[in-house]
């Protein structure tokens, strides 16, 4: 078996067709085919299947390409840690986040290492928990920082608590709501919002909050999932409470 066949393999299953994988790759679509074909004729069984929506990976095909993700990140890091040897104040760390971390916490650690390792490259990745955790598991980056969903049933996962943190709700400063007192969730529930969107993670603690008190998902005037941009269009709405993160 050749490492480039079996990289070969990857970039079609990645692309989903063998044209695809060639435009990628930059070759033709014949060396990607009798790559395919050294393989399957290597191990004596068919590793992709095709349909109409192009091509899958058959149980042995996911198999091999399982191994293959493996033995890459496996020589990834061999080079990493030559370079590290040669340079121990350099080198390359891929941070998978999402995107209220990263405009915050994470923001504010690669500023402090970057200080301290000028030479060191950080290759941030933003994104929703199920695609940043696919990232992870196929060795796309090398660690998350995200919210804990609860146990990981991954046992190849390792996860580490770093700090606990709440929850505010923020109006601008000539809302009526800044001069109340004693203000219940529920009776936000039908006021214009700025918020995340419901797939998201602090979406998901805004539907768990709203429906602890028998409401639904609240209305939005705005849905993003930018901290910025959420901070500046509550500044426009202005009365509109805009769910956030302290400082």
């Amino acid at each position: 078996m050749k490492l480039h066949d079996l990289h070969v393999l990857m970039a079609v299953v990645q692309a989903g067709s063998m044209g695809k994988a060639a435009l990628m790759l930059n070759t033709t679509q014949p060396n990607i085919s009798r790559s395919i074909a050294e393989l399957e004729r290597a191990f004596g069984v068919r590793l992709l299947d095709r349909h109409r929506r192009g091509i899958e990976p058959t149980e042995s095909g996911r198999a091999l390409l399982d191994c293959g993700a493996a033995v890459f990140d496996e020589l990834r890091r061999g080079v990493k840690s030559i370079e590290f040897l040669a340079d121990p104040t350099a080198g390359e760390v891929r941070i998978g986040s999402t995107a209220f971390l990263a405009a915050s916490f994470v923001s504010a650690l690669i500023d402090r290492l970057s200080r301290r390792h000028p030479k060191i490259k950080f290759l941030l990745v933003t994104g929703y928990m199920e695609a940043l955790h696919r990232d992870l598991s196929e060795r796309k980056v090398d660690l998350l920082f995200v919210r804990s969903g609860g146990p990981i049933a991954d046992e190849r996962l390792h996860f580490e608590f770093l700090f606990e943190d709440c929850y505010v709700v923020a109006a601008g400063a000539k809302s009526p709501w800044t001069r109340r007192r004693n203000i219940q969730l529920s009776d936000l529930a039908k006021e214009r919002w700025v918020l995340p969107p419901r797939e998201s993670v602090i979406g998901s603690i805004i539907t768990q909050a709203f429906r602890a008190g028998g409401f639904d998902y609240p209305r939005a005037t705005v849905v993003t999932d930018s901290p910025i941009c959420g901070s500046a269009c509550w500044r426009q709405v202005g009365s509109s409470p805009f769910f956030r993160l302290p400082h």
